[in-house]
């Protein structure tokens, strides 16, 4: 089985969203964390400039600090604060270095310090650990604040978290967004190719040149419909010459084909009676009537494809057509059961030469491909406006592709079976397309009981 386009393309998109969603994550974990880093190392320098007054009493300082940023998950960093006041003061959450020993003086040397507004801040090791420190640039005696990167770090650990599990709540409403937005994307791209799709299947050879032009919806199916255009009027050249072929063929072999008959028939009248030149010439005969028969129904069916066919429409009583057809085919063929069921009075504004081709083609197939003293069922019935005719015989001669096949001109089923039939492969087509050009619909199926059934389903009144 193929594989659907949509749902590839469903697939695909929807893999490629999750690997975005999921590369979107990563990156911006790496570049907030850094941002993240930079603004509590600034909330360092803005405490440290708004709230130097209460530096001396840590709780003090850190209420003035929380104060400034009310409402700030950043505003708890302050619990890890470690403060140096004087140059004896160690710190003694972290080290036991003091603030002012030789590590630390090394630390603001060699760490190149930024001074931003009156301010200077660090970051680098100390003591194995990785620091961050602000103090005033220009005060050798100023206080400093210092904070280790891992409890920095730790508040942004806990933002990331609580990121994650909010993440796994709303993942099914993403998904379902991630698939609304896939359905979307698909029925935009796929409506220009419906909409091409719809214009092609009004083309058959019948309308190839009376259609107009297919519009490209885009510039990029632009290439496609040129394309598909040029296409469009070599298919249409090619039915052309080839229904006109067809044409010139039938009708000029018409006479030559007569000539041969006429000959035929006055040679035999000369001949000796039951000698075997008559029997050649007979047989003779039969071919040349043959090859006529075969160049008529080309004929029409080449009239057909060009929709040339002359009809005279007048009101046929069908159901009297066909109780005469089964009356003369009770006599003729009296080894077959013949059953009907015939609604009277079945009235049909029809062509009735074409009509008449139609039934007698059906009829002959029930006949010729029946089984050794068989039967053929005929129905006739009217709903409303509409007629339906159906006809089944029971065979033995069923090929696997009949149902897929039983319409395409000079078709016989198993050539193994088809050379014991007389036949030419064309009638069912020609019914097919008389069906047609009344605006009705023949179909042709068979049966879990050996039999083939058609039906023809046609409007009684034609459409105005």
């Amino acid at each position: 089985m193929r594989p659907s386009f949509k749902l590839l393309v469903l697939v695909q998109m929807t893999v490629m969203i999750f690997v975005i969603i999921g590369a979107n994550r990563m990156i911006a974990q790496y570049f907030l964390t850094n941002q993240l880093r930079d603004e509590i190392h600034q909330d360092m320098g803005k405490a440290l400039a708004s709230c130097e007054a209460s530096f001396n009493d840590r709780e003090r300082f850190l209420a003035c600090f929380k104060a400034l940023k009310t409402g700030s998950l950043l505003g708890n960093v302050a619990d890890h604060y470690v403060l140096c006041q004087e140059p004896a003061r160690a710190l003694s959450q972290v080290t036991e270095k003091p603030c002012r020993s030789k590590e630390a003086v090394e630390f603001w040397r060699n760490n190149e310090p930024v001074d931003i507004e009156k301010l200077q801040y660090s970051t680098g090791q100390l003591a194995g650990e990785e620091w961050m420190a602000v103090r005033f640039a220009q005060r050798s005696d100023s206080p400093e604040l210092w904070i280790t990167q891992s409890n920095a770090d730790d508040m942004v650990h806990q933002m990331w978290d609580l990121r994650d599990r909010n993440v796994l709540r709303v993942l099914p409403i993403i998904f379902v967004m991630v698939l609304a937005l896939n359905l979307y994307i698909m029925r935009v791209l796929m409506k220009p190719v419906v909409a091409i799709e719809s214009s092609l299947s009004n083309l058959d050879a019948s309308n190839l040149l009376l259609t107009k032009p297919i519009q490209a919806p885009y510039r990029e199916f632009e290439k496609l419909i040129s394309v598909f255009e040029d296409l469009r009027f070599r298919l249409s050249d090619s039915f052309t010459k080839a229904r006109r072929f067809t044409s010139d063929a039938s009708h000029e072999l018409r006479t030559p084909l007569t000539i041969l008959r006429g000959s035929a028939e006055r040679l035999l009248q000369e001949l000796p009676v039951g000698s075997e030149l008559q029997i050649r010439v007979r047989s003779m005969g039969d071919e040349v009537e043959r090859l006529i028969e075969i160049t008529e129904k080309l004929l029409l069916l080449s009239r057909a494809d060009a929709n040339s066919l002359i009809q005279d429409l007048k009101d046929v009583d069908l159901s009297a057509l066909l109780l005469q057809m089964i009356q003369g085919a009770q006599t003729f063929n009296p080894s077959l059961k013949i059953t009907s069921y015939i609604s009277p009075e079945v009235m049909w504004h029809c062509d009735q030469t074409l009509v008449n081709q139609l039934i007698h083609n059906l009829y002959s197939n029930a006949v010729n491909y029946n089984q050794p003293n068989g039967w053929i069922r005929v129905e006739l019935t009217q709903s409303d406006d509409v007629l339906k005719l159906t006809i089944e015989n029971p065979t033995t001669l069923l090929p696997a592709d009949l149902n897929d096949r039983a319409f395409e001109r000079f078709y016989r089923g198993d050539a193994a079976h088809a050379r014991s039939v007389d036949g030419l492969g064309l009638g069912l087509s020609i019914c097919l397309e008389i069906a047609k050009l009344h605006r009705g619909t023949l179909t042709l199926r068979t049966t879990d009981r050996n039999t083939v059934l058609v039906s023809l389903t046609a409007l009684r009144q034609r459409a105005a």
